[in-house]
Formats: C-alpha cells, structure tokens, sequence
C-alpha cells in the first residue's frame, strides 16, 4: 500500500482549468492538481476528474465525476476521503464498484417478490413450454402471491417459504413445484448480484415428493378386450380413432390431441413433431423434433380422421369446435366410461399405453436404444442423442410396424409375430 502525505498543495483553480492549459487537445491529456488528483481534458472538452495511486503494488485509477459538476472543492474533498480509505486498506476504485453494485441491488431487493417474479417468468418465456409458463403463472398469482408477493424481495426468509409450504403438506406435488419456482426466481436473482441468499434453499426436503408413478401397461389379455371397446363404445369417432392412434404410435397424449396435419407425411409415412418452442402445444417436452414413423395401421386411422376434421389443421379437432384442438380431457373421459363397462383396468391411465409398447418390445427382444428412440426419451448426451436417431431409423420403423401387427394378432388371438429387422 502507498504512504500518503500529511498535506497536499493542490494547484489547480478554475482560471487555469479554463484558460489555455485546459484547452482540449487531440490527445486525452491530465491537468495535475496535487496527491494524485488531476483533471483529465478529452478531445471532445469533456473533463473528468480522476484519482491515481498506488495499491498492492500496481497502478490504478479512480474515477470521480465531470467538473464542473463537481467543483474544484467536491473533487478535493473526494480524494481526501478516497486516501482515507487508502490509509485503512480499502482500494478506492473497487469500493466504488462494489456501492454501485450494493445500490443496484437495494434498489430492486426494495421491489416486492411479486414484481420481481413477474420480471423473471417475462425473461424465461424462451426457454419454458406454453404449458410451464402457464401452469407457472397460475401457481404464482394463486398460491405464492397471496404469500409472500408484497414483501420486498430481499425481505423473504426461509421461514415465510416454510409458511407457505405447510398448507400443502397435503399436495406434495404442488409443494415441490412452488419450492421449485421460488428457488428458480432466486437464483436468478443472484446471478443479477441482487441476493445473496436463496430463502427456498434451506426448505428442501421439507415436504418430500412421492415418488413418480410409473404407468401400468394393458397386459396381453387386456389389450383385445380394451381395443374392441374403444371401437364400438358410444364416443364421438373422432375420439375413438385418437385413442387408437395413440395406442399405435407411443407418444404422450398431448401430441395426439394437439397433432396438425402439416406435420404428417403421408407418402413418406412420417409424423415429424416439433421440439420445443414458445407456443407450440402439442410439441415436443424437449427441444429436439421427434418422427413417428407411422405403421399402416396408423395411416388408416389417419385415413378415417381425415374424413372426420375436414379442412380443420388438427388431425383430431374438437366435437364442439373444428377451429380447435381436441380436449385431452376427452381421452380421460372415454377410458372412464370403458372402466365403468369393466372393459377398462380401473388403475389404467391413458400413459400407460406408452408402458404397453414398452413391454411388448422388450418381451420381444428389441433393442433398449431402439425402444428408447420410438418414445422419445431424453438422452443427456446431446452427441449421443442425435447419433441414437440417426443410427436407429431402420430398427424405428420396423419396430413401430411390428408392434402395429403384434396388436392386430392379440386382437385376432393369433401366434405371436417375431420381430424382424430390415
């Protein structure tokens, strides 16, 4: 750390700073004024003062403001106070960078946790789904707000986030989405430098998430009884053949009441659905498009609700309007009335029917990636992933057809059909 002297001579007086010696010149120059204080004169006849000293054995520059703003005895003043800090270790530049960051912070940890949040989900609208952002919205206007959104975001403690969680001890679920959002809109907050602290942090475990449900698949007795009976029951046919086409293709229920008929290929016998955008119901939970190559058995229901959507863009409209999508509610309701006939398993849910290609897969020896591809399941390795796609487009269909063929035979109770490679 530099030595400083007792006393200083400043030099400069206003007469000078604006006589000749301060003209602008081509070149940046200083005008001295004492102790390291001087008065930098820009090209453009700006002139700023500026305070240079020594600090752990290098050179370093603090900045003090324009003149004459700031006047010859503010300047001085400052600079006396800058050597102080000097004298008690502090580095006069970093001090001031580390007040603006502190002031920029008090000044949004003084707005509430509501606006802050608003803030935060308006800046993730490009990385989230339609569907988070609007399930987000509803837990944060309906649960979080009420609770914490009128405190100020720096005043939120883990104890308030305690508070909220208890009343849904009995909606574990939700508690771990809450937990999740508040954790989220923190750390974003701290990657801004404005917390230090993240209130949901210390509340994890608090109320545990049950573990996944893992979605029982039809069993082989099951599937000709279930099939018949989404046929012939008294649905609207367009719900039937979504069921159906669900059953055959192995995609979440979303992609089917939401597909469009722009993306299916009919002659190519595709289904190339969307990743991830802003927007995009139906779409993919990740970011990368997902094909379905569809068996004949699924080009002839597509067939069938060709007929039925008309000129709609969703392959299967809705009964009531055909300018929007199929309700997923609607699938629910028609699994509802098969379980109410006992054609139905009573724990069976619409999910499982991805657990049914599953199962009738593996018992037939086909690959695991292979299986993996077909239901799009996430691969962390982004490298891997694409190669897995690429390398498996054979095997894809093939196993998409023989599974089609596997379900005709058990409907028909015939031998089963070994799986085939081309």
């Amino acid at each position: 750390m530099a030595q400083i002297a007792r006393a200083i001579r400043y030099k400069l007086t206003d007469k000078k700073i604006n006589g000749k010696e301060g003209r602008p010149r081509d070149k940046a120059f200083p005008l001295a004024d004492g102790g390291g204080l001087f008065l930098e004169v820009l090209p453009t006849g700006s002139r700023v003062w500026r305070y240079s000293y020594g600090f752990d054995g290098k050179r370093t520059k603090a900045t003090i403001g324009p003149y004459p703003l700031i006047g010859i005895k503010e300047a001085r003043d400052r600079h006396d106070y800058m050597r102080r800090q000097l004298l008690d270790g502090i580095n006069p530049a970093r001090q001031k960078q580390i007040d603006k960051i502190e002031a920029t912070a008090a000044k949004v940890q003084a707005q509430t946790f509501k606006d802050f949040a608003e803030t935060w989900l308006t800046e993730q609208q490009n990385t989230i789904t339609a569907r988070t952002r609007k399930q987000t919205s509803r837990w944060l206007e309906n649960d979080i707000n009420p609770a914490i959104g009128a405190l100020r975001l720096g005043d939120v403690h883990a104890a308030d986030v305690r508070d909220l969680l208890e009343t849904m001890r009995n909606t574990a679920i939700k508690a771990d989405g809450v937990l999740s959002i508040i954790e989220r809109i923190y750390k974003y907050a701290a990657l801004k430098l404005l917390v230090t602290h993240n209130p949901a942090t210390p509340m994890k475990g608090l109320i545990l998430k049950p573990q996944a449900t893992h979605y029982r698949p039809l069993a082989v007795a099951e599937i000709g009884p279930f099939l018949e009976s989404v046929r012939t029951c008294n649905a609207h046919p367009g719900t039937r053949l979504a069921v159906e086409f669900l059953l055959l293709t192995a995609v979440r229920k979303d992609n089917v009441c939401k597909a469009r008929w722009a993306h299916i290929n009919i002659k190519d016998k595709t289904w190339v659905i969307p990743g991830r955008t802003v927007g995009g119901n139906g779409y993919m939970k990740t970011p990368h498009p997902h094909t379905v190559y569809l068996s004949y058995q699924a080009l002839k229901v597509l067939e069938a609700a060709r007929e039925l959507s008309g000129a709609s863009e969703w392959v299967f409209p809705s009964v009531f309007r055909q300018s929007v999508p199929m309700a997923e509610c609607s699938i629910n309701h028609l699994l509802s009335r098969l379980k109410d006939a006992g054609s139905c398993p009573d724990d069976f849910a619409p999910h499982g029917l991805r657990s049914t290609f599953s199962t009738l897969c593996n018992e037939a020896d086909i690959a695991p990636d292979v299986v993996e591809v077909c239901l799009a399941h996430a691969e962390k390795n982004a490298v891997r992933a694409a190669y897995n796609r690429a390398r498996y487009t054979t095997q894809a269909k093939a196993a998409l057809q023989w599974y089609a063929d596997r379900i005709d035979q058990i409907v028909k109770g015939a031998d089963v059909i070994q799986f085939k490679t081309a």
